[in-house]
């Protein structure tokens, strides 16, 4: 086109315009910018939270065993098999096994409020602990107690809904009824004498 046409259909958008057309508004408008995504960081902000340990991170097993008054206490020892850090928080649920059909033996553990619950940070490689108490059952009457052997404990880690099995030595009696033999303190960072 020469330059006297590009001027005539200007001034033709621009008369338009001016009768209520709106065609020069229309050539105008430009598209809105978008927002970010919601879950794109803000400019220099990063999140460095670990997230919770799950039991397919972790190695469970007892520790040294030590003994007094009727009661058996071992550390439950959690480490971080995995590669990356990771953290627990609270106490773990703890109850017998029994030895053949792996369903859960008598009461779950009760919480020993010793200490606080707090934040435990584990790298790949570190351990924290739980102090475990497991009272005799022959400190109970067998009427109430109704002992029967088990193979090991279920052990949930703090917050898991999957627990791991933590096979004993031998095999052990304890009580198959609501006996509480069973008491755990929360987690700790460190093995606790294993």
């Amino acid at each position: 086109m020469k330059a006297a046409q590009l001027a005539s259909l200007g001034l033709v958008a621009v008369a338009a315009a001016a009768c209520g057309g709106g065609t020069a508004q229309l050539a105008t408008k430009q598209a809105a910018p978008k927002a970010p995504a919601s879950n794109v960081a803000a400019a220099g902000s990063t999140s460095t939270t670990p997230g919770r340990c799950t039991t397919g991170d972790l190695s469970v097993r007892l520790g040294a065993a030590g003994g007094a008054a009727g009661s058996t206490y071992e550390p439950l020892v959690f480490t971080n098999k995995g590669s990356a850090t990771c953290t627990l928080d609270g106490y773990p649920g703890v109850s017998f096994v029994a030895p053949s059909s792996g369903r859960q033996v008598g009461a779950a553990a009760s919480h020993n409020s010793t200490h606080a619950a707090t934040l435990v940070t584990l790298t790949p490689g570190a351990t924290a602990s739980a102090m475990l108490q497991i009272a005799n059952e022959g400190n109970y009457p067998a009427a109430t107690c109704s002992p029967t052997t088990v193979s090991g404990l279920r052990v949930y880690p703090p917050g898991s809904t999957t627990a791991a099995y933590v096979a004993f030595t031998a095999p052990t009696k304890a009580c198959s009824t609501d006996v509480h033999e069973l008491s755990v303190e929360a987690v700790v960072s460190g093995s606790s004498g294993a």
